[in-house]
């Protein structure tokens, strides 16, 4: 037995004049006065685009808002519906039911019309329509080992994909960042002063004690030129004085004669009067002893000046090589400036940062595969860690890994690596082997 439920023909619909409001996609909306189940009709839509129409039926001072395909009919301004769902059209009807019964439709009609569950189409099938469906479909058999294969090819590809995920967690470490680090450090003005001389170029080699800038330490300088003055107006005041204590000495045999203590008093040197010869040469003795103490510490004070003055030769820590002057000649610098920028003879490293959890997944001697770009190629090596140190505190701690290439030279590292270059570092636990080794011993 064969059932078929089938909405009535449209055909047999009178026409209603009642309004409807079609509205365009750029906002713009018609009225449409005259209108069946079956199409609308109205000059209006004539010459129009028909594609992303919205259709408006009045409910209770709302309006109830979908969307419609329409199709020009073969009668006089007709627009035939196209492609109505079940929903669209029962809501259509019930709306034209009740302007033809005359009776308003209450808000649980509406919903009912709006919650139609499926379309109203024919549930059958045609003698065609079956053939058609017969000649489409495969054997059982085929249709089975089509199935299979599809599924086991996609269980193939989640099995492999899953697994890779699972061995890559277990065959290495998470590096969170890893770059190329070199041994390099600059060399600091110590003083303020003006740059002398830069003795080494950029990009020469330089071996320990060498000296790459000399600076004009000018507070050294002032200090030292003020002490070479002083002392050179003691040296001159102590002159006279010597001259003045010989003139005075000279004097000696008629002061003797004069002195009103006796000559036995005067030969032991004793002053007995303020101004006689005595204490005359003992004034000027003391004048002369003070200066030549004030010569003596000027003179250590002007070796301190020219000392301090020589320190501004500023040396390397070791050999290696000069990679950049940060002054010039005559320029101008204060303590704690940078001059040159200097890099030990050291092969170059590579240092990358790991969470705090991998502390027990990491040790020395561990195999580190390194990756980079260089000019759209991909370049590899194989280093090893050489030592593990922590950065930060608490919460934002993370271990510091320096890794080597083992065998790299100074010059083969530089050459390979650039310093701050990012890298790809991949740590490998070996864990197979390691368990191997354990088992042969």
């Amino acid at each position: 037995m064969e059932v078929r439920h089938e909405p009535p023909s449209a055909e047999t619909m009178f026409r209603l004049r009642a309004p409807l409001h079609v509205g365009f996609p750029d906002g713009q909306a018609v009225k449409v006065d005259d209108w069946s189940l079956k199409a609308l009709y109205s000059r209006d839509l004539a010459g129009r685009e028909l594609d992303g129409l919205m259709l408006s039926i009045p409910f209770q001072g709302a309006g109830v808002y979908f969307p419609i395909e329409l199709e020009k009919g073969a009668g006089e301004n007709e627009y035939l519906f196209r492609n109505l769902t079940g929903r669209q059209r029962e809501t259509l009807a019930l709306f034209y039911r009740n302007l033809m019964s005359g009776r308003m439709s209450s808000t649980a009609d509406m919903i009912t019309a709006l919650d139609s569950p499926v379309d109203l189409v024919p549930m059958g099938e045609t003698e065609a329509e079956r053939k058609a469906g017969e000649a489409r479909s495969g054997s059982r058999r085929s249709r089975m080992l089509v199935n299979l294969a599809y599924y086991g090819t996609l269980f193939v590809l989640v099995a492999g994909f899953l697994g890779m995920v699972a061995w890559n967690r277990f065959s290495t470490v998470p590096v969170l960042s890893a770059h190329v680090a070199a041994a390099t450090s600059q060399i600091l003005a110590p003083v303020a002063g003006y740059v002398r001389e830069l003795p080494v170029a950029a990009g020469a080699k330089a071996e320990a004690g060498d000296i790459v800038v000399r600076l004009d330490d000018q507070e050294a300088l002032r200090l030292l030129a003020e002490a070479e003055t002083a002392q050179s107006e003691a040296g001159q005041m102590l002159v006279a004085t010597e001259a003045r204590l010989a003139a005075h000495a000279a004097q000696a045999t008629e002061a003797r004669a004069a002195f009103r203590g006796g000559p036995e008093r005067f030969d032991q040197g004793l002053s007995v009067n303020t101004g006689d010869y005595h204490d005359v040469r003992l004034k000027l003795e003391g004048e002369a002893t003070a200066q030549r103490a004030e010569i003596d510490r000027l003179t250590a004070r002007i070796a301190s000046f020219r000392e301090r003055a020589e320190a501004t030769a500023l040396t390397v820590p070791g050999p290696g090589t000069v990679l950049k002057h940060l002054v010039r000649p005559f320029d101008m610098v204060r303590p704690g400036d940078p001059l040159v920028t200097f890099e030990l003879d050291e092969p170059r490293s590579i240092v990358a940062h790991l969470p705090a959890t991998a502390v027990l997944k990491i040790w020395p001697g561990m195999r580190a595969d390194i990756a980079y770009m260089r000019d759209g190629t991909r370049m590899a090596v194989q280093g090893a860690v050489q030592r593990i140190t922590v950065d930060g505190r608490g919460a934002d701690q993370l271990l510091v890994a320096t890794i080597t290439v083992p065998g790299l030279g100074v010059e083969d590292s530089r050459r390979l690596f650039v310093e701050g270059m990012p890298v790809f570092v991949a740590l490998r636990p070996e864990h197979i082997a390691h368990w191997l080794r354990g088992g042969q011993e």
